[in-house]
């Protein structure tokens, strides 16, 4: 026979997990979006766009790539060019970034890994300033040279604001 614990006992404990859930949360995090691929891969004049609100033009912000990417993928990496457009169009931000996503010489996939996808977090802005407080949007396009990236599951990027000034 099974016992079950007291309804008040079972409302409690739920809401200690959800207290500690976001407890947990990580209050720094200001976006952490992904986007998603179909199966043909990610196309180079279709960059991905992020939309982000930054209060805080005082703080420095962390900005951090996720790359899910499967067997299909046909290199060792990935370059991709970043930008940061505040909302009057300026780019106050523009680069050119390269994830290693396998090792070159052993092939063996870097990150963490589940099947055949393969997950990888990458920095790519260390200490970044918005110049005042609004809307910003992230551009982020493949520059691999090809038309069609295969392979590409999602790409995502997280911005997080720095504790130190």
């Amino acid at each position: 026979m099974v016992q079950r614990l007291p309804l008040k006992l079972s409302l409690g404990l739920i809401f200690l997990f959800e207290l500690l859930f976001f407890a947990c949360s990580d209050s720094n995090v200001v976006l952490d979006e992904t986007a998603t691929f179909d199966e043909s891969g990610w196309i180079q004049k279709q960059p991905i766009h992020f939309n982000v609100e930054v209060a805080d033009s005082v703080s420095l912000y962390t900005a951090y790539v996720v790359v899910r990417q499967n067997n299909a993928y046909p290199f060792y990496n990935l370059y991709f060019s970043p930008s940061i457009v505040d909302a009057q169009g300026k780019t106050i931000q523009k680069g050119l970034a390269e994830a290693i996503l396998y090792d070159p010489k052993t092939g063996k996939p870097k990150g963490a890994g589940f099947g055949d996808i393969y997950e990888k977090k990458f920095l790519i802005y260390r200490a970044l300033h918005f110049p005042k407080p609004g809307k910003y949007a992230i551009h982020v396009a493949q520059s691999m040279r090809v038309d069609t990236l295969a392979g590409m599951v999602s790409f995502g990027i997280r911005l997080e604001k720095n504790d130190r000034k």
